[in-house]
């Protein structure tokens, strides 16, 4: 049975044996309030074939069948019933069944994030919210940037802004439209030249900015949340990879792809959830044609508080 049947008859089951709760993520629209921790232990594995030379899409016999696998924990804390912050770590094994090129693997980059509620109205069953997200990234260790597609991340330190407008009626549908901008640092590369829109004599290598962004539909009552996205992203700079060479770190990649994703809780432990996720991509640009699925776990609990009903706003 294909994976995707799979997840679909494991969410059929869980909406008949699950209970009531909430979570939510750095980039939608559902805030915790004070006090209240939301613990994620998650699974990605995404593949391709395929992937786009510039706009050209094309495949390459000496990487067959690219395979990213990713865990991804992270932690989400309500410091005010407006302010959450998020932190997360993932470990990142990158692989093919093809070539003679080495995969690789290890922890990438630390992230933390926080978001605000800056404006919260409600008028005649709709609850419309705007929320702001700052936040960083910089890599935990030394690992190889310019090995692509085999790195396991560029190796840049960043910055990053975004705004989140969440529209939830009371009947239980919800859209979520949200814009960030990445400013992204140079990286230090093995090499003392390379090429690219023309020859450079450095180890210093410019890495563009990124434009990314996502439009979200769904349902989200007491048992479950689920919804369909569009997403995409854009650097604001680059070149493209050029024929029969290897992608490197400052080329122009962009993005756009679409998914399903659910949230449901578990009835015999308080507080417990599963989350599955399938994303594919529609067109891109110097990266690949990738289809993912994930799954994970998510803990919602209140350790400084003995009694407290409070669930997530909405």
């Amino acid at each position: 049975m294909k994976l995707y049947y799979k997840i679909l008859i494991f969410f059929l089951l869980a909406l008949i044996i699950f209970k009531p709760a909430n979570a939510q993520t750095a980039d939608d629209g559902f805030t915790m309030q004070k006090g209240q921790i939301c613990i994620v232990a998650g699974y990605k594995q995404s593949t391709w074939t395929n992937y786009w030379e510039g706009e050209k899409l094309r495949d390459n016999k000496n990487i067959g069948v690219f395979t990213s696998k990713i865990v991804m924990p992270m932690v989400a804390y309500g410091i005010t019933n407006k302010l959450n912050v998020f932190a997360s770590l993932p470990y990142i094994s990158n692989s093919s069944n093809a070539g003679n090129m080495t995969g690789k693997k290890g922890l990438q980059d630390i992230s933390v994030e926080a978001k605000y509620t800056l404006f919260n109205v409600s008028k005649k069953g709709l609850h419309f919210k705007l929320l702001g997200t700052v936040g960083f990234s910089l890599p935990s260790n030394k690992y190889v940037p310019d090995f692509l597609p085999f790195s396991i991340g560029i190796g840049s330190k960043t910055a990053h802004a975004r705004l989140i407008a969440h529209a939830h009626y009371k009947d239980g549908l919800f859209a979520t439209v949200q814009t960030g901008f990445i400013a992204r640092s140079n990286i230090t590369v093995e090499r003392i030249t390379y090429y690219t829109d023309r020859q450079y004599y450095s180890s210093d290598m410019r890495i563009p900015n990124v434009w990314d962004g996502s439009v979200k539909l769904g349902y989200d009552n007491k048992y479950f949340r689920a919804y369909t996205y569009y997403s995409f992203s854009r650097a604001t700079s680059g070149t493209d990879i050029r024929l029969n060479d290897m992608p490197y770190p400052g080329n122009n990649m962009q993005m756009q792809s679409a998914g399903i994703s659910g949230l449901v809780w578990v009835q015999a432990i308080k507080g417990l959830g599963v989350n599955a996720m399938y994303d594919a991509v529609l067109a891109g640009r110097n990266v690949g044609k990738a289809t993912s699925w994930s799954v994970g776990l998510q803990y919602f609990f209140e350790p400084f508080k003995k009694k407290n009903n409070a669930t997530i706003k909405k």
